[in-house]
C-alpha cells in the first residue's frame, strides 16, 4: 500500500492540532453552508421581484407596440398608393438648345 506524505504528516500531529484543524474544518463548511443559505434566501426575495417587474414591462411593452401598430394601419389606409405633386418646370428654351 502506498503512503502519501500528507497522511503521515497528519499523523505527526498531536491531538490539540488535530482538534484544530478539525473545527477549522467544521468552520469553513458552516461559512459555505451559511453563504449557500444566505444566497438562496436572497434569491427567495429577488426572484418574484424580477418576475413581478418582467410581467409589468412585457404589459407595457405590448400596450405601447399595440398602439403603435394602430396608428401605423391608420396611416396606411390614409395613403392611395400614389405620391401627387406639382412640376414646374424652370429652365429657359434657351438653355435647352445648347
Amino acid at each position: 500500500m502506498a503512503y502519501y506524505r500528507s497522511f503521515q504528516q497528519f499523523s505527526r500531529l498531536g491531538w490539540r492540532n488535530q482538534v484544530g484543524l478539525v473545527l477549522a474544518l467544521a468552520l469553513g463548511l458552516a461559512a459555505a453552508i451559511a453563504l449557500i443559505v444566505l444566497f438562496f434566501g436572497l434569491a427567495l426575495i429577488i426572484l418574484p421581484i424580477a418576475a413581478i417587474a418582467l410581467f409589468i414591462g412585457r404589459w407595457r411593452l405590448r400596450k405601447v407596440l399595440n398602439e403603435a401598430q394602430k396608428r401605423w394601419e391608420e396611416q396606411q389606409q390614409g395613403r392611395s398608393g400614389y405620391i401627387e405633386t406639382e412640376y414646374k418646370v424652370d429652365d429657359d428654351e434657351d438653355d435647352r438648345r445648347r
